[in-house]
């Protein structure tokens, strides 16, 4: 018998990509993907048992695709309902966003540490590009 305070199992990329393409589809709410996806992103030991990247990845941005930012208030964003704000992502993005990730699932499939490397490249030019000039303070 499992145990029912046990966490759920981790889902596979059919899973997300089905949740997804509902979502852009229209078929389900923001916030009914986000409710979906808070077990993994925000549950104890988060992404602790996952091995795909991929899986990861899809999660969090399911996990945020509901937020939204206060108009009155630059830069404050909440998990939120429509109605209570503006998205900060709209539905061509959302799309975009599932596009982009069957594509990265594809790249990663053909070569995984070919992938992992060209990800680690972009993290460490987007970091070197951050970077401010200290000054003499």
């Amino acid at each position: 018998m499992s145990d029912p305070d046990a966490p759920p199992l981790p889902p596979g990329r059919g899973e997300v990509a089905a949740w997804w393409h509902a979502l852009a589809a229209g078929e389900v709410t923001r916030e009914a993907v986000h409710a979906w996806a808070v077990p993994w992103v925000e549950g104890d030991g988060a992404f602790a048992d996952f091995e795909d990247p991929l899986v990861v990845s899809a999660l969090q941005h399911l996990h945020g695709f509901d937020l939204c930012e206060d108009p009155g208030r630059p830069g404050v964003v909440w998990h939120g309902r429509a109605g209570e704000g503006r998205w900060c992502h709209s539905l061509d993005g959302i799309i975009g966003g599932l596009a982009r990730w069957l594509e990265s699932c594809a790249l990663y499939d053909a070569d995984p540490r070919g992938w992992i490397q060209a990800v680690r490249e972009q993290a460490r030019a987007f970091n070197q590009a951050e970077e401010v000039p200290r000054g003499p303070y």
